[in-house]
């Protein structure tokens, strides 16, 4: 094994296995033994990437997300690796209730690509649902070639100096199958991106809209969101804290001020994909905050395949999301900008119900937009 092979091996644990290992709590032992194994397959994984590269036949920095040959090979080397923690530790004199032991070890190090999945069943074509001040974003960005669009955007430069909409401007869905769903938040992100031949900067934006309660108190110039776990997708809100029954949340929205709606992160969660890697992760997702969920009283469908939450009727929040990535036609830039974006709508009736609680005079749109230069 040369030094080279080492040394590769070792940067690309780190870059797609390291923050599983560190969640792991760091198995003794287990790290190395991941090097070790993938670097003796250097050779055969190099030779591999280069064919899957060429069958792929696409540009460098626009290949399509995919499994690569060493992210399987990394991921091979980690499980055999992992099942012999166990027994290195029995070796050195540490000894542990197996089935327990095997099944925590599982839940850290496993693999999964649940929430790429959920991801893709929520995937929708890009929808026109957003507040009216907003209908500007419709249009893609141009490119900067494009002398008759104004950048930033006049309608942007009149908006960045407000954080928050009339709750009279929510938005109501429009498309099948969910007419008249309250859009409670949105976020998107429109961008194109600098080119080399000529040297031309990128333009991007990022609008996020979510329904906040509010004590008449200035809003602060913040995104208009809570933050959160993916859980909220997969429990019940009295699973995740057993005090929130429906009351105690009517009491909290009843007298306290905070965002509806939350951006949820996964920073603390275990196996997800890699987000360069097919499936990868979706840029944002959308969850009610856990007060509006235990309001509401809702629950998540068994199975949770679809970020989607559901009450005694049925269907009653989802989450909806898009993209749209640029195609090149050979020349030095492409044809069309990138678009990703998330929004969160929620069943007339328990909208219904949700300002009854809250007071309707309580209601606004936060409101954040970040504009390049």
């Amino acid at each position: 094994m040369n030094e080279n092979a080492r040394e590769f091996a070792k940067e690309a644990v780190n870059e797609y296995l390291g923050e599983r290992l560190e969640l792991a709590q760091r198995p003794p032992g287990l790290r190395d033994a991941v090097e070790a194994r993938f670097a003796g397959m250097c050779d055969e994984v190099t030779d591999r990437v280069k064919n899957q590269i060429k069958h792929l036949d696409a540009r460098e920095l626009h290949r399509p997300q995919a499994y690569y040959a060493y992210q399987e090979a990394l991921e091979t080397s980690l499980q055999e690796a992992a099942a012999g923690i166990r027994t290195a530790m029995a070796m050195e004199g540490h000894l542990v209730e197996a089935i327990p032991f095997e099944q925590a070890a599982t839940r850290k190090l496993a693999s999964t690509a649940a929430w790429a999945i959920r991801s893709e069943a929520a995937r929708v074509p890009r929808p026109p649902t957003r507040p009216a001040a907003l209908s500007w974003t419709l249009p893609a960005v141009p490119w900067l070639n494009d002398s008759a669009y104004t950048w930033p955007p006049p309608q942007a430069v009149v908006l960045q100096r407000q954080n928050e909409l009339s709750s009279n401007e929510l938005p109501r869905c429009t498309e099948a199958p969910y007419e008249n769903w309250v859009q409670l938040g949105l976020i998107e992100r429109q961008r194109t991106y600098a080119t080399k031949h000529p040297d031309r900067p990128a333009r991007r934006y990022i609008i996020s809209t979510g329904l906040e309660v509010t004590n008449g108190d200035p809003r602060r110039p913040d995104l208009p969101f809570a933050g959160s776990i993916p859980t909220i997708w997969t429990h019940r809100a009295t699973e995740l804290e057993p005090a929130l029954h429906r009351a105690q949340a009517h009491a909290n929205l009843s007298a306290l001020a905070r965002p509806l709606v939350a951006l949820l992160d996964f920073d603390s969660t275990h196996g997800i994909p890699h987000p360069d890697t097919a499936p990868g992760l979706h840029p944002f997702l959308l969850a009610p905050h856990i007060e509006l969920s235990a309001l509401l009283e809702l629950s998540p469908e068994s199975p949770s395949n679809r970020l989607m939450l559901i009450d005694g009727t049925g269907p009653a929040l989802v989450c909806r999301q898009w993209s749209s990535f640029p195609i090149h036609d050979g020349n030095y830039e492409p044809l069309e900008p990138a678009i990703v974006g998330t929004d969160l709508l929620l069943r007339p009736d328990l909208y219904a119900t949700a300002v009854e609680s809250i007071g309707p005079t309580r209601l606004s749109i936060g409101l954040s937009l970040q504009v390049s230069t």
